[in-house]
């Protein structure tokens, strides 16, 4: 069987779209299908070996002309401009990131149907691509998707962004949607790649499989911290400022990752464009991190407590507070974000064991779900019932 996976693409920032659509290839070719990707070689891509990749348009944020996107957004986001937006729901996120221009759409679109036509797949997985899903609706290809509660209508929309994406579906005559957000809807099987502690939706269609990822932990000594901001509402110059005066001369080695810093050591604290998440927690006592999805997830897989420093960026504080739910850490207004406040918190978390238990208890479910198992299987099952190619 073949699966043509597509996720989300934009000109930020945004790993968790393109890192789940990497994991689900492989796995999709360790368990025997063919596959292909339909990915923007935007900032997040990564070539896969032997893999094909068809061509997908790279969105211009706010659908600003490509030259002004390609030398000021990057620009913008280096001295802190795009932080200070209040971000309130996903249709904004896509408004924001050029996926709901019109423009977009219509070329995204052809592009996504254009590698349908040339690979001819038996089933296409969205990663949070509208594109995709209306691509496949068009070619009557049976679709899977990704969906999240805190990127769901129900949790929070914004009707009149969707102006766009309604003007191409009336040319293709398909009835308008209140909002952007309902397209994840008309998927064939809907996919959260969480648990319902954390993501608690009251749809019995949705899927829960825990994680894309597949996570080994070792059982070794915690000393370490693990910083990451990514493009959030606190910028690189403010976080390490905060870091430093919060934990300079401490025990603590930190280790702090962000493209917008100059790479270096100074003491223990350390700083890099990316470090090993996977390795690093494992030896961490504490991650404080912007409260991105595959932020919060790393972080329970490997038990480790978490301060999350949401922002305005409405995803992350429903994540931030999900964390505070369920015991498993802490969290900081951007506004009060500086070392005191932090070194406050970090000793609260460091000193707690029943966070760290909570946060353990939490990622051994988000281990035991399935993970991308849970959507081959679905695959399998699906072509069984609809009689086709395996």
């Amino acid at each position: 069987m073949k699966v043509l996976i597509s996720c989300m693409a934009a000109m930020a920032e945004t790993s968790g779209p393109s890192s789940r659509s990497r994991a689900l290839t492989k796995e999709l070719i360790d368990s025997g299908f063919e596959a292909a990707t339909c990915m923007a070689e935007d900032v997040n891509y990564k070539a896969l070996e032997e893999i094909h990749n068809f061509f997908l348009d790279v969105p211009m944020p706010m659908g600003m002309p490509a030259p002004v996107s390609t030398h000021m957004f990057p620009f913008a986001q280096k001295i802190g401009v795009t932080s200070k937006k209040t971000v309130a729901s996903f249709d904004q996120v896509l408004k924001l990131t050029g996926n709901l221009e019109y423009g977009y759409l219509r070329k995204s679109v052809d592009s996504v149907r254009s590698a349908i036509a040339q690979y001819k797949p038996d089933i296409l997985y969205s990663e949070f691509n509208l594109s995709a899903i209306i691509a496949s609706k068009l070619e009557n290809i049976p679709v899977f998707t990704t969906v999240s509660y805190p990127a769901s209508h129900a949790y929070a929309k914004d009707p009149k962004l969707a102006k766009g994406l309604n003007r191409l579906l009336a040319e293709y005559g398909i009835p308008e949607v209140e909002s952007a957000l309902k397209v994840f809807g008309w998927a064939d099987r809907r996919f959260c790649p969480s648990i319902r502690e954390l993501e608690p939706i009251d749809d019995k269609d949705v899927r829960f499989l825990g994680t894309f990822k597949k996570v080994e932990t070792k059982d070794i000594r915690r000393d370490k911290i693990l910083v990451y901001m990514g493009n959030g509402t606190v910028s690189a110059k403010a976080t390490l400022k905060a870091v430093s005066g919060a934990f300079s001369g401490s025990g603590y080695e930190v280790y702090l990752a962000s493209s917008y810093l100059a790479e270096g050591t100074e003491g223990n604290i350390h700083i890099a464009l990316r470090w090993d998440f996977d390795e690093l927690l494992d030896a961490s006592v504490l991650f404080i991190n912007h409260g991105g999805q595959n932020s919060i997830a790393d972080g329970l897989l490997h038990g480790v407590p978490q301060i999350v420093v949401p922002g305005k960026v409405f995803e992350r504080q429903y994540n931030a507070q999900s964390i505070l739910t369920n015991g498993a850490g802490v969290t900081i207004s951007h506004k009060l974000f500086n070392a005191d406040t932090l070194k406050i918190a970090s000793d609260k978390v460091i000193g707690s064991e029943d966070m760290a238990a909570n946060a353990k208890v939490l990622g051994a479910k988000l281990m035991s779900q399935g993970g991308v198992k849970v959507i081959i299987n679905a695959m399998e099952n699906f072509a069984q019932e609809e009689g086709l190619n395996t």
